[in-house]
């Protein structure tokens, strides 16, 4: 063999390698019979750690260092020094062989980056990633007879990079669910579905029943075959399982000793469930933990919380009035309380007498709700003492002074007498009530004032004459009022309203037109109603 070929290769590492150099030295004749470019690219291949790979010839015979070797994997290395490199690459030929063709046929080289290519080094179709350049080896004569390979393997860069982008995903995209279980499991399923790593995800939700599956991707995919009672232990223990390609692994966030699920992830068949791989899976199924950990919890404190909420409306709401001749309605705003700001009674002061309030506290919620609950409260043990109206309301001024978060509530009190046909009332700032009388309308806009702790000591009140088949609607300021406008024109529109009714209608159809038709989007406010038909005398 030609000397320098001999010291070309003698400083390769491996010794079947350099018994394969023998043999390609040997395929592609003499080495001192070579042209110069192909010497100088032998010298380069094996001067260098780089992975270097080089093909000469009609069949494109291969040459190449250890640095290259990894790239082959070891089912390839076997014969493919001064193998044909179609034969050896034939599963990524399509992919690669019009490269080749490229630059035997123009002379130019080429530049791929990260370029994706399913081999089958390992023992199966393993996806591969590469940056890579392949330029021409001419003869002596200037012809290309070859193609020098200079190439670096960039999977786990790849591969790396495209998990990196799913967590953080998954990640965004479960941030965004707000208290939904269902709507957590479909965006996990979205997300995961996308991922070229995760070929199957089962999500499943403890419950005292057991384990509910929740969500499933591909539906009309192959199920890994993980028992139901693997998937259980996971979730009763909180500790992960690897059974095959599949990783299982309880959802629970990291300080939770109790998991609220499992999740089944299975690897992809072109990926080896190596370390990498599997602490992927798990940071998924962490990621995912953590939301549906936080979604059970923020649901059992919606449930707690609503479970104060209808003791508190059950403390401070009244019952439905013993006579059929009234009819109520109370709507909060917040959807997370039975209660609000907003209130009313009907208190049976005797025989054919009826006192009644409507409120509105300002603000909304628990805190609004509780200062409700004083002062409606203090109203209805006033009216009890036969207190009138206005001086219901210059006591309530009083007492809302010592309650900060009462001043400046409105109230409507009003005093019902069926034998006399008359409704005595009083307002403190509050919206005035409506008498409907054969489809026309009476304002109850007299007795008004300030509301609460603003208006002076005396309260004033007027009395409204009432006749047997008149409807007394009152209100707080939520069924009327929009943003943007006067609460004039939804006073307007509440007379409107009122006066297209037929005159045989119910009270409870009044309260449902009135909420359909003067809150066509639902509640912005809380809303009280309180209606009431006047029998008359017999």
């Amino acid at each position: 063999m030609e000397d320098w070929f001999a010291a070309a290769t003698h400083g390769t590492e491996s010794g079947e390698l350099a018994r394969g150099v023998d043999w390609a030295a040997t395929s592609l004749g003499d080495p001192s019979t070579w042209p110069r470019t192909l010497q100088v690219a032998v010298q380069m291949c094996f001067a260098t750690r780089f992975p270097v790979m080089l093909v000469w010839g009609p069949e494109l015979r291969m040459i190449y260092n250890d640095g290259y070797r990894p790239m082959l994997g070891s089912e390839k290395h076997h014969g493919a020094m001064g193998a044909p490199a179609r034969e050896v690459w034939h599963e990524i030929w399509d992919d690669v062989g019009p490269l080749f063709d490229d630059v035997l046929r123009t002379g130019e080289p080429t530049w791929a980056v990260d370029q994706t290519l399913f081999m089958e080094r390992s023992g199966y179709r393993e996806e591969t990633a590469f940056t890579f350049s392949y330029s021409a080896l001419r003869d002596d004569e200037g012809a290309v007879r070859g193609v020098l390979d200079i190439a670096t393997e960039t999977t786990d860069q790849v591969v790396d990079s495209r998990r990196l982008h799913t967590l953080g995903r998954l990640s965004t995209t479960l941030h965004a669910q707000q208290g939904d279980i269902l709507d957590l499991a479909r965006a996990t399923i979205d997300v995961l579905s996308d991922s070229v790593d995760v070929a199957r995800t089962d999500l499943y939700l403890s419950t005292p029943e057991g384990l509910l599956l929740l969500a499933s991707a591909p539906t009309g995919g192959t199920n890994p075959g993980v028992p139901d009672a693997a998937v259980a232990a996971v979730a009763e223990r909180n500790a992960y399982a690897v059974v095959g390609p599949v990783v299982v692994a309880p959802l629970a966030g990291t300080r939770d000793t109790v998991s609220a699920g499992a999740i089944v992830l299975e690897a992809t068949a072109t990926r080896p469930l190596d370390d990498a791989y599997r602490s992927f899976l798990l940071l998924l199924a962490s990621t995912v933990g953590t939301a549906l950990s936080s979604t059970v919890a923020h649901l059992r404190e919606v449930d707690d919380l609503q479970e104060v909420s209808d003791a508190l409306q059950r403390a401070i709401l009244p019952a439905s009035a013993t006579s059929p001749d009234w009819h109520t309605r109370y709507q909060p705003a917040d959807d997370s309380l039975s209660v609000g700001g907003d209130w009313y009674d009907v208190v049976e002061l005797g025989p054919g007498r009826w006192g009644l309030i409507v409120g509105d506290c300002v603000g909304h919620g628990l805190e609004a709700a509780a200062c409700m609950g004083q002062l409606r409260s203090a109203g209805r043990a006033l009216l009890l003492e036969n207190h009138r109206p206005a001086e219901t309301l210059a006591a309530l001024d009083r007492f809302a002074r010592t309650v900060p978060e009462a001043r400046y509530a409105t109230v409507s009190c009003s005093v019902v007498d069926t034998a006399a046909g008359t409704i005595t009332y009083s307002s403190a700032g509050h919206p005035p009530g409506v008498v409907v009388r054969d489809g026309a309308v009476t304002w109850l806009d007299g007795g008004r004032g300030m509301p609460l702790t603003l208006g002076p000591p005396d309260r004033a009140e007027d009395v409204q004459g009432l006749e047997r088949g008149d409807t007394v609607i009152l209100y707080t300021d939520g069924l009327v009022e929009r943003p943007g406008e006067s609460i004039r024109a939804g006073l307007a529109r509440l007379g409107s309203t009122v006066e297209a009714m037929p005159d045989e209608c119910a009270p409870t159809e009044i309260a449902d037109t009135l909420l359909r038709g003067l809150l066509p989007g639902g509640v912005r406010d809380d809303v009280a109603l309180v209606i009431y038909r006047h029998p008359g005398q017999e």
